[in-house]
């Protein structure tokens, strides 16, 4: 007889397990509600709630059921009004929200596993500064009387009196802001995603699994790097980014027709399974950033088109009022089929306010600005729609495969541009020291 699955879509049917458990407050028996569910489109997550029938304590809280990210991410969003102080926002356990203007941090332990507004998170922290308000000024008045003007400047930053930074950094990547012209870039939504350094693997416990692994290599002969002269790929032992433990990295440098050379990566974890792939360039950053216009003509050669995006890269499609930033798919190397179908799981994933009854966006037949977009992929990949795909790329690195090579392609055209002093700052070039650098070393 199969068994039911644990963890269900979200319904008003959904199951939910009861336990007792102790309150902290007056250390008598309360009732703690589990409902293990799926938010459609996010990740699965498990809602708690408790209650203690003597004191009347209560709490709620949000926690993933899933794994870990591959990377961190942080959102950084400017607040310019109302509309902004309604956006949805997801705080894992492991989520720290800032906000620099009031020098005001909210740490992991407090509001941990909550789903709010950003006015929300706002309000809870000033309503539980004001709660103990009374007892400072009786234990310690100087204090109180600076909470007391901390609490004018955050009730101001609550009206938005004037523009303010809400920043949430989470370094297993299960926190969220609400992006509510997506699938479009937000000019006042800044999203990056970072590899975590040690401290935060050490607040995560992943290192006590780094460690292990790489006490168990101590012990073992480390295989030394080989190269295959039939195939040119070279493999090396690498640790897994999921589990921690030893796994096995395949590169192979390949050239592409006339573009250049790149970098395979694939890694491959015995362990737990994981698999990993990335596309490199071989070369260093172009002198110009690149931009390519695919004009569609006939859907199912467009389609089987080979493209390399690299990390750098953001892809514009028009017609679908669609724009994916630099970063948010990594590097690929594909074809425009592929790659559409990438886009369309991408942006399911990270805005799961974008369905359900969560959308703001809804309109008639239940379909939003952004169920629209996710149907014009389906129509350009299934119903031979035929739109322009635009890939910018400030680096240069970038390709979209010429099906009339060593001839000009009459629906591709590739135009070089100058990189702006912003570019220049994301690719990291602003930054380098190409001569007296010697001098520094010294």
């Amino acid at each position: 007889m199969p068994m039911e699955p644990l963890i269900v879509d979200l319904t008003a049917d959904n199951p939910v397990m009861e336990t007792s458990s102790i309150c902290m407050d007056c250390f008598k028996e309360g009732s703690t509600r589990l409902m293990l569910t799926k938010i459609p489109y996010f990740k699965e997550i498990i809602i708690s709630s408790f209650l203690c029938e003597y004191c009347h304590n209560s709490n709620n809280s949000v926690q993933p059921a899933s794994e870990f990210s591959d990377k961190g991410v942080s959102y950084t969003l400017t607040v310019n009004n109302d509309n902004d102080l309604n956006r949805q926002v997801i705080k894992s356990e492991f989520g720290v929200i800032t906000i620099p203007e009031l020098d005001l941090e909210i740490p992991p332990e407090s509001q941990k596993g909550s789903s709010s507004t950003v006015e929300g998170f706002l309000t809870k922290t000033r309503d539980g500064i004001k709660e103990k308000q009374e007892e400072r000024r009786a234990v310690d008045p100087a204090l109180a009387g600076q909470l007391d003007q901390f609490l004018v400047r955050l009730e101001a930053v609550i009206q938005v009196t004037k523009p303010f930074t809400f920043i949430v950094r989470d370094p297993t990547g299960n926190s969220f802001v609400e992006n509510p012209s997506a699938p479009a870039p937000d000019p006042d939504l800044k999203v990056e995603y970072f590899v975590r350094t040690k401290d935060d693997e050490d607040e995560l416990g992943i290192t006590d699994i780094r460690e292990g692994a790489a006490e168990q290599e101590a012990e073992e002969v480390r295989g030394p790097v080989t190269q295959n002269e039939h195939t040119e790929v070279i493999t090396f032992e690498a640790l897994c980014n999921a589990c921690g433990k030893e796994a096995q990295c395949n590169m192979k440098e390949v050239s592409i027709p006339f573009f250049k050379n790149i970098l395979l990566m694939a890694n491959v974890c015995d362990h737990c399974g994981f698999r990993d792939s990335e596309v490199k360039s071989a070369g260093g950053i172009s002198e110009k950033g690149q931009k390519i216009t695919l004009t569609m003509t006939e859907s199912e050669m467009d389609l089987n088109r080979d493209i390399l995006k690299s990390e750098t890269a953001r892809i514009e499609i028009p017609a679908l009022e669609l724009v994916l930033t630099s970063g948010a798919l990594g590097g690929r190397f594909t074809t425009i089929e592929g790659l559409l179908g990438q886009m369309k799981d991408q942006l399911v994933s990270i805005n799961p306010f974008a369905f359900g009854d969560s959308s703001k966006s809804s309109g008639k037949g239940g379909v939003g600005k952004f169920g629209a977009v996710i149907q014009g992929i389906d129509e350009v990949i299934e119903q031979g729609r035929l739109v322009d795909i635009i890939l910018v790329d400030p680096a240069g690195n970038s390709y979209i495969q010429n099906v009339y090579a060593p001839d000009d392609d009459p629906n591709l055209a590739v135009e070089d541009f100058d990189r702006t002093d912003e570019d220049d700052d994301d690719l990291g070039i602003k930054h380098m020291k190409t001569e007296g650098y010697e001098e520094d070393s010294s």
